[in-house]
């Protein structure tokens, strides 16, 4: 028997059978997800930051390293799913926070994939739309650094999705799903709140009986209550007193008074950007044209031009087929693009990547119809057969992906990080000529950075640093007046009113203040 089970025609069919198996796993799997998914990934590795990047990045990264508080909104979805990412052992802190970004920009595409597949959308138009969403400049630079916008849009290009499964076969589970998603997006970011009149509308058209259930009810309040339970981390940080915290106010004699994240005006007012409440809507009358302009500018380059007019096909044509989720996505659409054209904050330009999402999807549909009725239009003519290269729907498939290669070609120098050392050199730099017991004074580009440093990688720890956002004009010219010629004193750019009472010298990026000398002490010399 042991000789029988060594023959090599036992071998044979013992080795065919494994091979068997793997090859019918293997065809079971969905390759164009896999490629939805892999390839927008690899482009954003090789193009990734290497390290820290500056401004909000710098400020997140930090954060979810020190286990911080971040500014309004808080973000308390990010920095716990950070928090888990960056044990990834690979890079730095800096790195690892920019590979998540930049999955979750490749999760973006698969799930719009997800999407348009349910919607009936080819292969060919599904590649010339999300082509173009994931080269489009700011949604591949923002899948490049550590910040909050990638995972906003992976959410809720899974909030469509998850209600759209719903919507075919209605059941309690299947609508607390995108309930769930909404209520931890908002953990991510306030603007989820955008989606939700959309999302209202769907439900509210698609299945209105189903609602009256009291099954569903339970089950939506559930839900709520489990995606928003991931607010509970910013009242648990409050209470460890972490050493970097972004919700509060220095005073003049240079004490940080943290906003109390235990009591509910305090937690309100962080988790409702009060403290960025006069920007919004911060243009009136004529003043918001010029703002339009700009964001359909932005829009016009982003799909480069080619695919604005195919994705006002598909909007047109998904009302007529569909008006429930034309509505949605509209409502969508609308609210967060009237939202930002309206805010009054100089990098808004980053806060439309929804707007990208839904587009999109329109684009998807209209290449989708454009490619079928040439299809129709050739079968009802009955044309002789000629070459698949000369053949029009040939044509169109060629321009579709050209448009992307084009896209990733020319937006490529535009949005590549992957050499940029800048914010980590220039920090390097400050810390590396700064005195020793320094007090540091700067904005977003110059603070968390250096902070990082300081908290994550434990350099030059005797140094103070100020983000001038957390103190007012007046307390920080009172604090620099008291500490001038008690410590060495460096800010990024002095006001007027300090240049009335101190010099200032050049060092490096900053300048040292130094007190300004009385003339009459200058003629006794």
């Amino acid at each position: 028997m042991d000789r029988q089970l060594r023959t090599p025609t036992f071998i044979s069919r013992h080795n065919s059978g494994w091979f068997v198996a793997w090859k019918a796993r293997l065809l079971a799997v969905e390759w164009t997800a896999v490629a939805a998914f892999a390839l927008p990934f690899l482009l954003y590795v090789v193009t990734l930051a290497p390290t820290i990047y500056n401004l909000d990045s710098a400020e997140l990264t930090t954060a979810v390293a020190s286990n911080g508080i971040i500014r309004a909104t808080g973000y308390p979805l990010y920095l716990v799913v950070g928090k888990i990412w960056s044990y990834l052992p690979v890079g730095d802190m800096g790195y690892r926070m920019n590979l998540f970004s930049a999955f979750c920009g490749a999760l973006t595409i698969c799930l719009a994939d997800r999407i348009l597949r349910r919607l009936s959308v080819g292969g060919w138009a599904r590649l010339g739309a999300l082509g173009l969403l994931a080269t489009a400049p700011f949604f591949w630079a923002l899948s490049l650094i550590a910040e909050v916008y990638t995972l906003h849009t992976a959410l809720m290009a899974g909030v469509i999705w998850a209600l759209l499964i719903w919507a075919e076969q209605p059941t309690p589970f299947r609508l607390a799903l995108p309930i769930f998603l909404v209520a931890l997006s908002m953990g991510n970011h306030a603007a989820t709140a955008l989606l939700l009149p959309g999302c209202l509308w769907y439900v509210l058209v698609s299945h209105p009986r189903h609602l009256a259930q009291p099954r569903v009810w339970v089950a939506a309040v559930t839900a709520v209550l489990l995606g928003a339970s991931v607010f509970l981390v910013l009242p648990l940080r409050y209470a460890a007193q972490p050493a970097f915290n972004y919700a509060g106010m220095y005073n003049a004699a240079g004490i940080f008074q943290p906003v109390n994240l235990q009591t509910w005006a305090g937690f309100w007012w962080l988790i409702s950007g009060q403290s960025f409440a006069g920007q919004m809507f911060g243009y009136s009358g004529t003043a918001v044209w010029p703002e339009v302009q700009a964001y359909l500018g932005q829009l016009w380059a982003a799909f480069l031009v080619v695919g604005i007019g195919p994705g006002l096909l598909g909007l047109v044509v998904l009302w007529r087929r569909n008006w429930r989720l034309s509505g949605m996505l509209t409502l969508m659409f609308l609210a967060n693009a009237i939202f930002y054209i309206n805010y009054r904050v100089v990098d808004k330009t980053t806060m439309f990547l929804p707007t990208y999402v839904v587009w999109a999807i329109w684009l998807g549909v209209g290449y989708e119809v454009m490619l079928k009725e040439i299809r129709d239009w050739r079968l009802e003519i009955k044309a002789s057969p000629i070459s698949n290269l000369q053949s029009p729907i040939s044509i169109l498939r060629i321009a579709i992906v050209g448009s992307v290669i084009f896209a990733l070609l020319l937006n490529w120098g535009r949005v590549d990080r992957s050499d940029d050392w800048s914010t980590r050199e220039q920090s390097e730099e400050i810390l590396a000529l700064a005195e020793p017991n320094a007090l540091i004074f700067g904005w977003w580009e110059t603070v968390p950075a250096i902070q990082y440093l300081q908290l994550v990688e434990g350099q030059r720890e005797d140094v103070t640093a100020v983000n001038r956002f957390l103190i007012s004009g007046a307390d920080m010219n009172e604090l620099i007046l008291a500490e001038l010629g008690q410590r060495p004193i460096y800010i990024n750019n002095p006001s007027v009113e300090l240049l009335q009472h101190v010099t200032v010298r050049p060092v490096g990026p900053l300048y040292l203040l130094e007190p300004r000398i009385p003339p009459e002490r200058t003629e006794r010399r």
